[in-house]
């Protein structure tokens, strides 16, 4: 062998280590958690209006089903508040939600499972005090909730299905 191949041998023996380093990927900085976005009080609370709206006139055009549906959204909306913000202006929020789910929201599902528009009508009305009461509470007495005179959503039929 000549002192050039040698050479180039032991130059190529001495870049192998290096190759297998220049094709692995330099390790990356970790990706970023993305952040997670949690609705505050008042985005939860239209939520809330809007699925009150549509109970009033599931229930006025006697529609059990879909009435017991948007209650139970309304309940659900209402456990997301507990569990996201418990309090609100130094006050027990998530306590207040719960006497109004443990009072208001079983008479309306009562009234609901027994069809009855009068007790519903009558329940529906006791929650809105509700309402307007914890608004009271939290000093938002500005905001006053009542019966709809307009579905929020026309274009939704409120009327039950024919089977």
């Amino acid at each position: 062998m000549n002192f050039r191949t040698i050479t180039a041998a032991v130059f190529a023996a001495m870049l192998v280590p290096l190759v297998g380093l220049a094709q692995t990927p330099a390790p990356s900085a970790p990706a970023a958690a993305p952040k997670l976005y949690i609705p505050g009080l008042e985005q939860f609370m239209n939520v809330i209006l809007i699925e009150h709206n549509k109970l009033w006139f599931a229930g006025a055009a006697r529609n059990w089903p879909l009435a017991d549906y948007e209650l139970g959204e309304i309940k659900e909306v209402m456990g997301d508040v507990q569990d996201h913000v418990p309090v609100f202006k130094n006050l027990p929020l998530a306590q207040m939600l719960d006497a109004v789910i443990t009072k208001e929201i079983v008479d309306l599902e009562k009234a609901i499972a027994a069809k009855d528009f009068k007790k519903f009508a009558a329940g529906y009305d006791a929650l809105n005090k509700a309402c307007n009461a914890c608004h009271a509470g939290t000093e938002n007495s500005f905001i006053v909730i009542k019966r709809p005179t307009t579905p929020a959503f026309t274009n939704q039929d409120y009327a039950p299905r024919k089977k």
